[in-house]
Formats: structure tokens, sequence, C-alpha cells
């Protein structure tokens, strides 16, 4: 704690010369500046900062909710502990989930300079990678080396080496994985509060219909609010979670959950044309009409943040750790003291492609510090306390340490701001706050232990130049309709046979015809090893 302590007065007598300097000047002899290996606190300690001229600022994009005016003094305070360490200062671009591909995805295809780019399987990985947007980090022969293992040992020596393979592309690696649980059920947050108002037991919940009744005594109570709050999530969703990246709105994909005897269904389905999705959706109308969804939730700029952070809901589908964390998550990043919410699991544990990869940074191509970048990340792999200022923001304005070790939250504007712990690094050794478990990075790892791998670990689909105009077709067909369905906002009996029709007429069935194919080609390669 002494140390921690010590190293965080530093970082504020660092932001205070920053502060107070209209230039950075920085001295020829770092060992950043002529190597550009990163180096320990421990080591660096006595040493001069990076070379002399200009500090190289690597641009961030990092996923989160909002923007907010005390990111300049967050990254005041990351600067003056990260350019000793590696001669660089850092800039985030916060981009929230309904903005990320209009954004952040634009700025990446249309070439904008951007040093570290958040990543994940589910979020366009692999078409960005066919899109030679990202660089390769393992390439022996590459412009920059394997800047994995010039530059990322501490990332090495801190993954499970099953992250690093499960995350390659035909061998290699084109982002790093953040260190969190492998395993990611679907489930629902529920508000404890308005649980016990409306009567609801939680241990009689074991499907989305069962809530209904309580739906209907919220909306009586709270006539003007809207009790279920949904994006077009859905807690017990029966589908491999993005089984076939890139393709919008899971419209091919296969049953997740094992029989009683552990066996699983390996058959590609279109999915609206099965009863599993038709009976959710006209659940989902029902529920509309009967004023349990709020009417924007069809809209891609809704976001469920706003009415769960005041505490004005019954229930929320969410991606789920066990042991409450992510409902705590929830509650820290809300800066709401009074809520209070636990959760129910709508699906088994398995480990899928999407979650291995659920969470990665990768260097764009166009980064013209592509070694820094990396030693940055491989910071956020080894480094706790640029982890907590990157989590909770400035030492002692924004966050303190409690007696026991525990981190205490004085402004949540910064930790309300970003994703939240899941982005960043290495979630094995952040400091928890003082509403969470001590044990909280101890049980995210335990959590996956007994999860059951999914037959689809691992494949990764890569549309051919072919269908790229039907591709094209159905995921556009898909953005008219699909989150409507979802979410309730139209008329499933009439629009679900349409819709059909539609996706098929722009390709859909070719695409699950290829799908097929290549998924039969991978299970070969996956026997004979």
């Amino acid at each position: 704690m002494i140390k921690k302590i010590t190293a965080l007065f530093m970082v504020l007598v660092m932001v205070l010369a920053m502060t107070a300097c209209t230039t950075t000047e920085t001295p020829a002899d770092s060992p950043a500046a002529t190597d550009g290996t990163a180096e320990t606190p421990a080591e660096s300690a006595g040493e001069a900062p990076a070379a002399s001229g200009d500090v190289p600022t690597l641009v961030y994009y990092e996923f989160g909710n909002q923007d907010v005016n005390v990111r300049t003094d967050v990254q005041n305070a990351i600067n003056a502990y990260i350019e000793p360490l590696i001669g660089a200062h850092v800039e985030f671009q916060i981009i929230s989930s309904g903005d990320w591909s209009q954004k952040a995805l634009t700025a990446l295809q249309s070439g904008e300079k951007v040093d570290i780019f958040f990543t994940a399987d589910w979020l366009s990985y692999v078409r960005s990678i066919s899109q030679g947007l990202f660089t390769p980090l393992n390439d022996d022969e590459g412009p920059n080396g394997n800047l994995l293992e010039q530059y990322g040992q501490g990332i090495l020596e801190s993954l499970n080496p099953a992250f690093i393979t499960g995350t390659q592309f035909d061998g290699v690696n084109y982002a790093v994985p953040t260190n969190k649980e492998l395993c990611v059920p679907m489930g629902w947050v529920y508000n404890v509060k308005a649980a016990e108002e409306v009567g609801m037991d939680p241990s009689t919940i074991t499907c989305t219909a069962d809530f209904e009744p309580y739906l209907a005594a919220y909306k009586e109570l709270y006539p003007t609010q809207y009790p279920f709050l949904t994006d077009g999530s859905w807690g017990d969703e029966p589908w491999v979670p993005g089984a076939v990246s890139n393709l919008n709105g899971n419209l091919i994909n296969m049953l997740q959950e094992c029989d009683e005897n552990g066996n699983f269904d390996e058959t590609w389905y279109s999915v609206w044309e099965t009863d599993w999705n038709r009976e959710h959706a006209e659940l989902m109308y029902k529920w509309m009409q009967a004023g349990y969804i709020d009417p924007d939730s069809s809209l891609s700029t809704y976001a469920t943040t706003d009415t769960f952070n005041a505490g004005n809901f019954l229930v929320v589908p969410q991606p789920l750790k066990g042991n409450n964390i992510k409902g705590q998550e929830l509650v820290n990043a809300s800066g709401n003291p009074d809520l209070e919410v636990n959760e129910i699991y709508g699906q088994g544990k398995y480990v899928v492609t999407t979650h291995s990869g659920g969470s990665m940074l990768a260097i764009p191509v166009t980064s013209e510090n592509p070694v820094k970048a990396m030693q940055y990340i491989n910071l956020m792999h080894t480094d706790t306390e640029l982890l907590d200022m990157m989590l909770y923001g400035v030492p002692e304005t924004m966050w303190t340490f409690a007696e026991d070790g525990r981190v205490e939250i004085l402004d949540s504007q910064w930790y309300s701001a970003h994703g939240g712990a899941w982005t960043m690094g290495n979630t094995a050794i952040q400091d928890v706050t003082t509403i969470e478990d001590p044990e909280k990075n101890q049980l995210l790892q335990e959590y996956s232990e007994d999860a059951i791998p999914h037959p689809t670990l691992g494949f990764r689909y890569v549309c051919p130049t072919e269908l790229e105009s039907q591709w094209a077709a159905v995921n556009n067909v898909q953005d008219a309709t699909n989150r409507a369905l979802l979410t309730g906002a139209v008329d499933p009996a009439t629009t679900i046979p349409s819709y059909v029709e539609q996706l098929n007429a722009a390709g859909l069935q070719e695409i699950k015809a290829d799908v097929e194919r290549q998924y039969a080609e991978w299970k070969t390669t996956q026997t004979a090893e």
C-alpha cells in the first residue's frame, strides 16, 4: 500500500509540473528513446525521460459511454506517469456503442491516424483484418518485426496462452486480448428495490416470459416508466453469440446449449425461420403494446444507460460474469448510490469465439508509432498504477485508497465515461472499488474454469469476394428490421414473413451454404490437430 501511495503522490507532482510548463522537453539518453524497450516503474526510477524533441501522442479509440470534460485532467495524470516509462503520451477518443460504426470504424477505414483501437469478435475484428486495417503483431518478417515478442513480454507472461492462440487469424495476432473471463453467459440484471415492490421472486424466473406479471405490476406503480430495458438484447437467447463474424443480427447461427448427454446440435439455422425467434419477437411486441418497453428502443441511437442509472426499471438483459460482478460494475458506473441490483442467468456456461476475442486492442496500420503503442498496451497488462488511473481517473481527486486497500470513488465522471474494467488490459491486476468483492478479480478468473467449450470455439467466418454484394445486401436488410423485431416495435405476424423473403432475396441462403462449407472445412483441420 505504501508503494502505491508513494507512486500516486509522484504522479500528482508530475501532473503539476506538466500543467505549469508550456512545452515538453525530453533528454536523449532515455532507454525508451534508444531502443523502444519499455521499462518497469522500478527500473525507470531515476532515469531521464524520453528522447529530446516532441513526445509522440498515441491516439486511443476507446469503447465507452460518452466523452467528459475531465478527460483532459485524466490524460495529464496518465501522461505524466507514462512519459518516463515509454516516452509517449496518450489521447483518448471515447466512442459509445451506438456511434462506434459511424465514428470509430469510419475513422479507421478512412485512414485517420489511430494508434490503439478497441476491437472484438463481435465488433468487426475479422472484417477489419480482411480490409487490411490492423497491423500484424507477431510477424517476424513484417515492417515492425514481432511486436509482441519484442515489446509485449508482459502481455505474453500475464495471459493464458489460450487467449493468444484463440484470437489469432490464420496463425497471426492482429490484436491483444484483455485478460478477463472467458465465459460470458446472457441473463438479466434486475433492480432489487423494484423487485421487492412488485413481489418478484428471482428464483422463479427461468425464461423471459416469466417476468410478465411483474412488469405489469411495475407499470401499474409507475405508469410513465418502461420496466423492461432492451436494445434488442435477449437474456435467454438460444444462439451462439456472434457465431458468424460481422453478420449483423445473428441471422445465421447454431444453438449454444448442449443436451442432457452433452451433445451439441451443429446445424446452422436461418434464425428468423425458427420458432425460437418468432416466439421471442411475439413476446416483445406484446410488451411494447403494453407499455413495458420504451418506444425508442428500436432506434440505433437509443441506449439503456440513462434509465438504468436513474433506477427507473425492473430488469435489463445483460452479458454476465458470475457472482453479481457485472451488476456491481453497472452500479459503479451509474453514479447512483441508491441503486442495488442482482442477476439471474438465462444461459449455461460455454466458451465461444466471440468471448475469447470479446475485448481486444489492435494497432491500426495508420499508426505512426506502433512500437510505442505496443509498449503502452504492455503497460496495461503489467502496471496496476496505470490501470487504476485509466479506470478511476486522477488519484486523490477522483478516487483514493480506502483503509482496506480498495478504491473509494470520489468523483465518478471518468469511471462512468469509459467502457469499464473488461476493456482494459489485465483485470487480474486492477484494484477494485469499496462496493465490489475484494476477491472480484480472482472470481473472474475462476468463473470460467468449469465452462464447456462450444464446438464453434475458434471458428471465424470470412466472407469471400464473390459473396460480398450479398453480404452487404443482407446486412442492409437487417439494419431496417432486425432490431425493430427484437424490441417489439413491429408486428412479427406480418413482418417476419416479409423479412425472411427479403433476406433470402438478398442472398442469405448463399451465405448460409458458404458458412456450412467453411465450418466443415475448419472442423476437418481441428480433427486433424
